[in-house]
């Protein structure tokens, strides 16, 4: 995805929304299931100019969400918008960066359709509508959970989305990124394409009732603020997975090694194979926490949060 270093100077706006992690729910969303999304730094940016042909602002491919939403809103009508992403991971992905752009620019355009409050639900819906050809439907549960910031838990069978920040501690998790490590991206879509020529989730029904306990057993432990029982919960998911073959070789080693550290409760990966980002949560510990920031960074982790803030969802900054 092309982007470049200098906004232009006839750019308009400018939005901003934070990237995610999944924390439970990774494949399991994509048979119905809940999913427990975070959101977290650092935000993409969007800048937009409007009639633009200008070479400095990027042209999204047609099959993006980005560029479904583009082609979209012009059959609707709408005036053409040129955009300048301004990604912080410089590419790296796993963050949900397509999401980010997608939710970013719907609230351009329905700001333009004179919509001041739209609802994450009507976002999802319009996303769900122009994904509906791919092989194997995205959820849209990081989506949604961008849209509307903090810890999200979204239910897309009965679609509802709550905010859980206020009721766990969340400053004892910390999340690494791995994307940025040759070949650790593993290509979401792609990955969902070679998933459907297997038959998943349909197929996968074992595997799909054991990871509803195990995100039943998580989601209960967090209403209850029970690290210990919440980092079994993370344990107990990613190695689910990594048995169906659903993990890559090298998370699973970052995610050994992360577990036999002093003070850890639970370690997860991440996004498609879990390659993404490294999710570990923590007892109470200076020492302890340190050194294992120390192992993962010496192992090419990056450290995107130690510990979680309540991110704002999509926001619209003030003009450029």
């Amino acid at each position: 995805m092309s982007q470049n270093k200098v906004i232009p100077q006839s750019s308009l706006e400018k939005y901003s929304i934070a990237g995610k992690v999944f924390l439970l729910g990774e494949y399991a969303v994509l048979a119905g299931l809940p999913a427990l999304v975070a959101t977290l730094p650092p935000r993409f940016e969007l800048s937009l100019s409007v009639g633009s042909t200008q070479s400095s602002f990027f042209l999204p491919s047609p099959l993006s969400p980005l560029g479904k939403l583009s082609a979209w809103a012009v059959k609707q009508g709408q005036e053409v918008l040129s955009f300048f992403f301004e990604d912080p991971l410089q590419g790296a992905g796993g963050l949900g960066a397509s999401t980010a752009q997608f939710a970013m620019a719907d609230l351009a355009y329905s700001r333009r359709r004179g919509e001041e409050s739209r609802k994450w639900s009507a976002v999802w819906k319009l996303y769900q509508e122009l994904m509906s050809d791919v092989p194997l439907l995205p959820s849209g549960a990081d989506l949604v959970a961008q849209w509307q910031g903090g810890i999200v838990l979204f239910d897309p069978m009965d679609g509802h989305c709550s905010d859980i920040w206020p009721i766990f501690d969340w400053s004892q998790l910390l999340v690494f990124s791995a994307t940025q490590l040759p070949g650790r991206k593993v290509v979401t879509h792609e990955h969902l394409a070679l998933l459907a020529k297997t038959g998943f989730p349909h197929k996968n029904l074992s595997l799909i009732s054991s990871l509803e306990k195990i995100i039943l057993q998580g989601l209960s432990a967090v209403r209850e603020n029970d690290a210990d029982r919440f980092g079994k919960a993370l344990n107990e998911y990613a190695e689910t997975l990594s048995e169906a073959g659903l993990e890559l070789s090298e998370a699973i080693e970052d995610r050994h090694v992360l577990r036999s550290l002093p003070g850890v409760l639970g370690v997860k990966g991440t996004g498609a194979m879990l390659s993404d980002a490294v999710v570990v949560l923590m007892r109470s510990g200076g020492l302890q926490r340190a050194h294992l920031i120390e192992v993962a960074q010496s192992r090419g982790l990056q450290l995107l949060a130690d510990g979680l803030s309540c991110q704002m969802g999509v926001t619209c900054l003030n003009s450029v």
